[in-house]
């Protein structure tokens, strides 16, 4: 997935290119006996943007 500020230029500092193998809403993974949720792409973008404080704490 493509997370960015602006989707016509993708501007490099900017746009992140994720890849995730949480599943999402309705897709092929997405199992009703999960005892979560399957992850919306605001929860994959904010997991994502605090990784980098998680991983130096």
């Amino acid at each position: 997935m493509v997370a960015t500020t602006d989707p016509q230029t993708l501007p490099d500092k900017a746009t992140w290119y994720l890849a995730t193998d949480l599943p999402r809403p309705g897709g092929p993974h997405d199992i009703p006996e999960r005892s979560h949720e399957p992850a919306d792409l605001t929860e994959v973008v904010r997991l994502y943007g605090i990784r980098h404080w998680i991983e130096q704490s």
